[in-house]
Protein backbone atom coordinates (compact mmCIF):
# COMPACT_ATOMS: atom_id res chain seq x y z
CA UNK A 1 0.00 0.00 0.00
CA UNK A 2 1.38 3.39 -0.97
CA UNK A 3 0.89 6.03 1.69
CA UNK A 4 2.60 9.25 2.56
CA UNK A 5 1.11 12.38 4.07
CA UNK A 6 1.80 15.63 5.75
CA UNK A 7 -1.20 16.40 7.96
CA UNK A 8 -4.47 18.17 8.06
CA UNK A 9 -6.45 21.04 6.69
CA UNK A 10 -6.63 24.81 6.82
CA UNK A 11 -9.43 26.58 8.65
CA UNK A 12 -10.15 29.11 5.92
CA UNK A 13 -8.06 29.39 2.75
CA UNK A 14 -6.52 26.12 1.59
CA UNK A 15 -3.33 26.32 -0.48
CA UNK A 16 -3.16 26.61 -4.23
CA UNK A 17 -0.38 24.08 -4.04
CA UNK A 18 -1.00 21.73 -1.14
CA UNK A 19 1.72 20.28 0.90
CA UNK A 20 4.30 17.86 -0.36
CA UNK A 21 7.35 18.38 1.80
CA UNK A 22 9.28 15.52 0.37
CA UNK A 23 12.95 16.18 0.89
CA UNK A 24 15.16 16.44 -2.21
CA UNK A 25 16.28 12.87 -1.75
CA UNK A 26 12.95 11.15 -1.16
CA UNK A 27 12.60 7.98 -3.24
CA UNK A 28 9.80 5.48 -3.67
CA UNK A 29 10.43 1.82 -4.33
CA UNK A 30 6.98 0.70 -5.47
CA UNK A 31 5.61 1.98 -8.76
CA UNK A 32 2.39 3.58 -9.96
CA UNK A 33 0.94 2.65 -13.33
CA UNK A 34 3.55 2.88 -16.08
CA UNK A 35 1.49 5.56 -17.82
CA UNK A 36 -1.79 7.43 -17.39
CA UNK A 37 -4.23 5.62 -15.12
CA UNK A 38 -7.10 4.34 -17.23
CA UNK A 39 -10.44 5.96 -16.46
CA UNK A 40 -9.05 8.44 -13.93
CA UNK A 41 -8.97 11.47 -16.25
CA UNK A 42 -10.29 12.63 -19.62
CA UNK A 43 -8.46 11.15 -22.59
CA UNK A 44 -7.28 14.53 -23.91
CA UNK A 45 -6.72 16.19 -20.55
CA UNK A 46 -3.59 18.22 -19.97
CA UNK A 47 -2.15 20.41 -17.24
CA UNK A 48 -1.68 24.16 -17.48
CA UNK A 49 1.67 25.65 -16.46
CA UNK A 50 1.89 27.45 -13.14
CA UNK A 51 2.86 30.66 -14.93
CA UNK A 52 -0.62 30.83 -16.43
CA UNK A 53 -2.06 31.08 -12.90
CA UNK A 54 0.10 34.07 -12.03
CA UNK A 55 -1.92 36.64 -13.99
CA UNK A 56 -4.66 36.46 -11.33
CA UNK A 57 -2.95 34.66 -8.44
CA UNK A 58 0.28 36.67 -8.45
CA UNK A 59 1.12 36.50 -4.72
CA UNK A 60 0.36 32.79 -4.50
CA UNK A 61 2.38 32.05 -7.62
CA UNK A 62 5.36 34.07 -6.37
CA UNK A 63 5.40 32.30 -3.03
CA UNK A 64 5.00 28.89 -4.65
CA UNK A 65 7.88 29.58 -7.04
CA UNK A 66 10.14 30.37 -4.07
CA UNK A 67 9.33 27.16 -2.23
CA UNK A 68 10.32 23.49 -2.36
CA UNK A 69 7.27 22.38 -4.36
CA UNK A 70 8.49 24.27 -7.40
CA UNK A 71 11.90 22.56 -7.16
CA UNK A 72 10.78 19.09 -6.15
CA UNK A 73 11.46 17.56 -9.60
CA UNK A 74 14.60 19.54 -10.46
CA UNK A 75 16.59 19.54 -7.23
CA UNK A 76 20.08 18.21 -8.03
CA UNK A 77 19.99 16.13 -4.83
CA UNK A 78 16.73 14.50 -5.89
CA UNK A 79 17.96 13.79 -9.41
CA UNK A 80 21.17 12.24 -8.11
CA UNK A 81 19.24 10.09 -5.64
CA UNK A 82 16.94 8.88 -8.42
CA UNK A 83 19.92 8.05 -10.59
CA UNK A 84 21.53 6.00 -7.83
CA UNK A 85 18.31 4.22 -6.95
CA UNK A 86 17.62 3.30 -10.59
CA UNK A 87 21.19 2.05 -11.03
CA UNK A 88 20.94 -0.26 -8.01
CA UNK A 89 17.40 -1.48 -8.64
CA UNK A 90 16.37 -4.77 -10.16
CA UNK A 91 13.49 -2.98 -11.89
CA UNK A 92 14.79 0.39 -13.12
CA UNK A 93 11.58 1.49 -14.84
CA UNK A 94 9.36 0.92 -11.81
CA UNK A 95 11.90 2.51 -9.49
CA UNK A 96 12.16 5.63 -11.65
CA UNK A 97 8.40 6.07 -11.96
CA UNK A 98 7.94 5.41 -8.25
CA UNK A 99 10.49 8.09 -7.39
CA UNK A 100 9.25 10.62 -9.91
CA UNK A 101 5.51 10.65 -9.43
CA UNK A 102 5.64 12.04 -5.90
CA UNK A 103 8.02 14.80 -6.98
CA UNK A 104 6.22 15.44 -10.29
CA UNK A 105 2.68 14.07 -9.89
CA UNK A 106 1.48 15.29 -13.30
CA UNK A 107 3.44 12.31 -14.64
CA UNK A 108 0.61 10.10 -13.37
CA UNK A 109 -1.37 11.49 -16.30
CA UNK A 110 1.37 12.24 -18.82
CA UNK A 111 3.59 9.21 -18.21
CA UNK A 112 6.62 11.52 -18.53
CA UNK A 113 8.75 9.79 -15.91
CA UNK A 114 11.93 10.90 -17.70
CA UNK A 115 10.93 14.52 -16.93
CA UNK A 116 11.21 15.70 -20.51
CA UNK A 117 8.14 17.95 -20.42
CA UNK A 118 8.19 21.42 -18.90
CA UNK A 119 5.07 20.71 -16.83
CA UNK A 120 6.81 17.70 -15.24
CA UNK A 121 9.74 19.85 -14.22
CA UNK A 122 7.37 22.20 -12.37
CA UNK A 123 7.18 19.57 -9.65
CA UNK A 124 4.17 19.94 -7.36
CA UNK A 125 2.39 22.38 -9.59
CA UNK A 126 -0.82 24.38 -9.08
CA UNK A 127 -3.00 22.66 -11.65
CA UNK A 128 -2.29 19.20 -10.30
CA UNK A 129 -3.42 19.91 -6.74
CA UNK A 130 -6.50 21.85 -7.79
CA UNK A 131 -7.79 19.19 -10.16
CA UNK A 132 -7.60 16.27 -7.74
CA UNK A 133 -11.17 15.03 -7.28
CA UNK A 134 -10.67 12.27 -4.71
CA UNK A 135 -7.97 10.35 -2.87
CA UNK A 136 -8.11 6.70 -1.87
CA UNK A 137 -5.11 5.64 0.20
CA UNK A 138 -6.02 1.98 -0.08
CA UNK A 139 -5.85 1.99 -3.88
CA UNK A 140 -2.64 0.43 -5.17
CA UNK A 141 -0.42 2.56 -7.37
CA UNK A 142 -2.09 5.87 -8.14
CA UNK A 143 -4.21 6.90 -5.10
CA UNK A 144 -5.78 9.90 -6.86
CA UNK A 145 -8.90 10.39 -8.94
CA UNK A 146 -7.55 13.01 -11.34
CA UNK A 147 -9.70 15.31 -13.43
CA UNK A 148 -7.42 17.85 -15.10
CA UNK A 149 -9.32 20.38 -17.16
CA UNK A 150 -11.26 23.62 -16.91
CA UNK A 151 -12.69 23.04 -13.41
CA UNK A 152 -10.43 24.09 -10.53
CA UNK A 153 -11.31 22.77 -7.08
CA UNK A 154 -10.79 24.72 -3.90
CA UNK A 155 -12.01 25.45 -0.36
CA UNK A 156 -14.21 28.47 -0.99
CA UNK A 157 -17.91 27.65 -1.38
CA UNK A 158 -18.83 30.78 -3.33
CA UNK A 159 -15.66 31.36 -5.34
CA UNK A 160 -16.12 32.65 -8.86
CA UNK A 161 -13.51 33.23 -11.53
CA UNK A 162 -13.60 34.81 -14.98
CA UNK A 163 -10.66 32.64 -16.02
CA UNK A 164 -11.92 29.14 -15.24
CA UNK A 165 -14.75 27.18 -13.70
CA UNK A 166 -14.63 26.62 -9.95
CA UNK A 167 -15.92 23.88 -7.70
CA UNK A 168 -16.12 23.77 -3.92
CA UNK A 169 -14.14 20.78 -2.65
CA UNK A 170 -14.42 19.37 0.88
CA UNK A 171 -11.22 17.47 0.09
CA UNK A 172 -9.37 20.76 -0.34
CA UNK A 173 -11.07 22.53 2.55
CA UNK A 174 -10.77 20.07 5.40
CA UNK A 175 -9.19 16.78 4.44
CA UNK A 176 -5.59 15.64 4.92
CA UNK A 177 -5.96 13.11 2.11
CA UNK A 178 -4.88 15.43 -0.67
CA UNK A 179 -1.28 15.14 0.49
CA UNK A 180 -1.50 11.62 1.82
CA UNK A 181 0.24 9.55 -0.81
CA UNK A 182 3.54 11.42 -0.65
CA UNK A 183 4.22 11.76 3.06
CA UNK A 184 3.87 8.22 4.30
CA UNK A 185 5.43 5.25 2.57
CA UNK A 186 5.97 1.54 3.10
CA UNK A 187 8.48 -0.13 0.82
CA UNK A 188 8.27 -3.58 -0.75
CA UNK A 189 9.38 -5.14 2.58
CA UNK A 190 6.47 -3.49 4.38
CA UNK A 191 8.75 -1.11 6.28
CA UNK A 192 7.55 2.44 6.95
CA UNK A 193 10.37 4.47 5.44
CA UNK A 194 8.28 7.61 5.91
CA UNK A 195 5.73 7.82 8.72
CA UNK A 196 4.96 11.53 9.09
CA UNK A 197 1.19 11.12 8.81
CA UNK A 198 1.04 8.21 11.26
CA UNK A 199 3.09 10.18 13.78
CA UNK A 200 0.67 13.10 13.51
CA UNK A 201 -2.42 10.88 13.57
CA UNK A 202 -1.25 9.01 16.68
CA UNK A 203 -0.27 12.21 18.48
CA UNK A 204 -2.30 14.86 20.34
CA UNK A 205 -2.93 17.29 17.49
CA UNK A 206 -5.82 15.66 15.58
CA UNK A 207 -8.01 15.86 18.69
CA UNK A 208 -7.05 19.51 19.07
CA UNK A 209 -7.95 20.26 15.47
CA UNK A 210 -4.41 21.38 14.61
CA UNK A 211 -3.54 20.46 11.02
CA UNK A 212 -0.31 20.45 9.06
CA UNK A 213 -1.02 23.69 7.26
CA UNK A 214 -1.27 25.60 10.52
CA UNK A 215 2.47 25.09 10.93
CA UNK A 216 3.71 24.73 7.36
CA UNK A 217 1.40 27.15 5.54
CA UNK A 218 0.57 29.84 8.05
CA UNK A 219 -2.05 32.45 7.24
CA UNK A 220 -0.38 35.69 6.16
CA UNK A 221 -1.72 39.04 4.92
CA UNK A 222 -2.65 38.78 1.27
CA UNK A 223 -5.39 37.78 -1.12
CA UNK A 224 -6.14 34.91 -3.45
CA UNK A 225 -6.40 37.21 -6.48
CA UNK A 226 -5.45 40.74 -7.41
CA UNK A 227 -9.13 41.64 -7.65
CA UNK A 228 -10.00 40.39 -4.17
CA UNK A 229 -7.18 42.51 -2.76
CA UNK A 230 -9.23 45.61 -3.63
CA UNK A 231 -12.05 44.64 -1.28
CA UNK A 232 -12.13 46.87 1.86
CA UNK A 233 -11.81 43.97 4.33
CA UNK A 234 -8.96 42.16 6.02
CA UNK A 235 -7.61 39.49 3.68
CA UNK A 236 -5.37 36.56 4.52
CA UNK A 237 -4.01 33.72 2.45
CA UNK A 238 -2.01 30.62 3.24
CA UNK A 239 1.70 31.13 2.65
CA UNK A 240 2.39 29.05 -0.44
CA UNK A 241 6.12 29.01 0.11
CA UNK A 242 5.44 25.86 2.16
CA UNK A 243 8.05 26.12 4.89
CA UNK A 244 9.42 22.64 5.55
CA UNK A 245 10.48 20.95 8.76
CA UNK A 246 14.17 21.48 7.98
CA UNK A 247 13.83 25.27 7.93
CA UNK A 248 15.39 27.31 10.70
CA UNK A 249 12.08 29.02 11.50
CA UNK A 250 10.23 25.72 11.87
CA UNK A 251 12.91 24.19 14.06
CA UNK A 252 13.01 27.29 16.26
CA UNK A 253 9.25 27.35 16.80
CA UNK A 254 8.95 23.61 17.24
CA UNK A 255 11.64 22.94 19.83
CA UNK A 256 12.41 24.25 23.30
CA UNK A 257 15.76 23.84 25.07
CA UNK A 258 16.66 24.72 28.64
CA UNK A 259 19.29 23.89 31.23
CA UNK A 260 17.31 22.64 34.20
CA UNK A 261 20.09 22.38 36.78
CA UNK A 262 23.86 22.57 37.26
CA UNK A 263 25.50 21.11 40.35
CA UNK A 264 29.24 21.81 40.59
CA UNK A 265 31.73 19.55 42.31
CA UNK A 266 35.49 19.25 42.19
CA UNK A 267 36.50 19.58 38.55
CA UNK A 268 33.09 18.75 37.04
CA UNK A 269 29.40 19.57 37.02
CA UNK A 270 26.27 17.45 37.01
CA UNK A 271 24.04 18.99 34.35
CA UNK A 272 20.39 18.34 33.57
CA UNK A 273 19.06 19.57 30.22
CA UNK A 274 15.46 19.44 28.96
CA UNK A 275 14.53 19.23 25.28
CA UNK A 276 10.85 19.49 24.35
CA UNK A 277 8.92 19.16 21.11
CA UNK A 278 6.55 22.05 21.78
CA UNK A 279 4.95 22.56 18.36
CA UNK A 280 5.88 19.96 15.74
CA UNK A 281 2.92 17.68 15.03
CA UNK A 282 5.18 14.73 14.26
CA UNK A 283 8.35 13.27 15.73
CA UNK A 284 11.45 15.44 15.46
CA UNK A 285 13.31 15.19 13.25
CA UNK A 286 10.57 14.28 10.79
CA UNK A 287 10.75 12.72 7.36
CA UNK A 288 13.70 10.69 6.19
CA UNK A 289 16.03 8.85 8.55
CA UNK A 290 18.94 10.74 7.00
CA UNK A 291 18.06 13.55 9.39
CA UNK A 292 19.01 13.79 13.05
CA UNK A 293 18.68 16.21 15.92
CA UNK A 294 21.76 16.43 18.14
CA UNK A 295 22.00 17.85 21.65
CA UNK A 296 25.56 18.99 22.43
CA UNK A 297 26.47 19.90 26.03
CA UNK A 298 29.82 21.00 27.43
CA UNK A 299 31.72 23.73 29.23
CA UNK A 300 32.92 27.02 27.81
CA UNK A 301 36.33 28.55 28.47
CA UNK A 302 36.65 30.54 25.26
CA UNK A 303 33.52 32.23 23.96
CA UNK A 304 31.86 30.25 21.19
CA UNK A 305 33.78 27.02 21.80
CA UNK A 306 32.33 24.03 23.68
CA UNK A 307 34.95 22.10 25.64
CA UNK A 308 34.58 18.35 26.29
CA UNK A 309 31.33 18.16 24.29
CA UNK A 310 28.94 15.30 24.96
CA UNK A 311 26.06 14.41 22.65
CA UNK A 312 22.62 12.87 22.58
CA UNK A 313 21.41 11.99 19.08
CA UNK A 314 17.72 11.81 18.21
CA UNK A 315 17.10 9.87 15.01
CA UNK A 316 15.46 6.81 13.52
CA UNK A 317 17.51 3.92 12.15
CA UNK A 318 16.58 1.99 9.01
CA UNK A 319 18.26 -1.43 8.72
CA UNK A 320 18.77 -3.90 5.89
CA UNK A 321 18.06 -7.63 6.12
CA UNK A 322 21.43 -8.18 7.83
CA UNK A 323 20.77 -5.56 10.50
CA UNK A 324 23.15 -2.99 9.02
CA UNK A 325 22.06 0.63 9.49
CA UNK A 326 21.43 2.26 6.12
CA UNK A 327 22.73 5.76 5.46
CA UNK A 328 21.57 6.84 1.99
CA UNK A 329 18.13 7.80 0.74
CA UNK A 330 18.19 5.24 -2.08
CA UNK A 331 19.15 2.41 0.27
CA UNK A 332 16.49 3.38 2.80
CA UNK A 333 13.72 3.15 0.24
CA UNK A 334 14.96 0.08 -1.60
CA UNK A 335 16.65 -2.01 1.10
CA UNK A 336 15.06 -1.18 4.47
CA UNK A 337 13.97 -4.44 6.09
CA UNK A 338 13.34 -3.16 9.61
CA UNK A 339 13.28 -0.06 11.78
CA UNK A 340 16.02 0.02 14.39
CA UNK A 341 16.27 2.40 17.32
CA UNK A 342 13.94 5.39 17.14
CA UNK A 343 15.00 8.05 19.65
CA UNK A 344 13.19 10.97 18.01
CA UNK A 345 11.13 13.31 20.17
CA UNK A 346 7.37 12.83 19.80
CA UNK A 347 4.79 15.63 19.72
CA UNK A 348 4.69 17.48 23.08
CA UNK A 349 7.24 15.04 24.54
CA UNK A 350 9.83 16.36 27.01
CA UNK A 351 13.20 14.63 27.17
CA UNK A 352 15.46 15.16 30.21
CA UNK A 353 19.14 14.40 29.61
CA UNK A 354 21.81 14.25 32.29
CA UNK A 355 25.55 14.77 31.82
CA UNK A 356 28.72 14.87 33.88
CA UNK A 357 30.67 17.72 32.32
CA UNK A 358 34.40 18.29 33.04
CA UNK A 359 35.21 21.85 34.08
CA UNK A 360 38.67 22.93 32.89
CA UNK A 361 40.37 25.83 34.62
CA UNK A 362 38.73 29.06 33.55
CA UNK A 363 35.35 27.50 32.71
CA UNK A 364 32.81 30.29 32.67
CA UNK A 365 29.61 28.62 31.48
CA UNK A 366 27.78 25.42 30.74
CA UNK A 367 26.51 25.48 27.16
CA UNK A 368 23.74 23.36 25.62
CA UNK A 369 23.20 23.48 21.87
CA UNK A 370 20.69 21.84 19.54
CA UNK A 371 21.92 21.03 16.05
CA UNK A 372 20.01 19.71 13.04
CA UNK A 373 22.06 17.43 10.81
CA UNK A 374 20.92 16.40 7.33
CA UNK A 375 22.64 13.72 5.27
CA UNK A 376 19.98 13.53 2.53
CA UNK A 377 22.09 14.93 -0.30
CA UNK A 378 24.17 12.08 -1.78
CA UNK A 379 26.49 14.57 -3.48
CA UNK A 380 27.92 16.10 -0.31
CA UNK A 381 28.79 15.63 3.34
CA UNK A 382 26.00 16.09 5.91
CA UNK A 383 25.05 19.67 6.68
CA UNK A 384 24.68 21.04 10.21
CA UNK A 385 22.35 23.84 11.28
CA UNK A 386 22.44 25.34 14.77
CA UNK A 387 18.85 25.44 15.99
CA UNK A 388 19.31 27.12 19.36
CA UNK A 389 21.77 27.45 22.23
CA UNK A 390 21.41 28.20 25.95
CA UNK A 391 24.01 28.94 28.64
CA UNK A 392 24.31 28.76 32.41
CA UNK A 393 26.84 31.24 33.79
CA UNK A 394 29.41 29.74 36.18
CA UNK A 395 31.04 33.02 37.20
CA UNK A 396 28.09 34.66 38.97
CA UNK A 397 28.25 34.57 42.74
Amino acid sequence: MRRRLLRGFVPSVVPLVLILLASPGSLVAAAPPAGPAAGSQPAKAHYSPAKSCSACHKLIYTNWSEGPHARSATSPAFLESVSRAVASSGNPGETRSGCVWCHAPTTLVTGDFELQQAISREGITCDFCHTVAEVDLDKAGNPFVLEPGAVKRGPLEYARSPGHKTMYSPLHKASPLLCASCHEFKNSHGVAVLSTYTEWKEGPYPARGVPCQECHMALVPGSTTAQSAKAPVLRVVNLHRVVGGSAQSQLNRGLDLRIDSVARSSGSAEVSVVVKNVAAGHSVPGGLATKSLVLVVGSEVTEGKIEHPQERVYRREMKDDKGVVLETVADMFLRSASVGADTRIKPLESRTERFTIPLPSGSRAIVARLEYRDASDPRSAPTTLKVTEVRRDLTAR
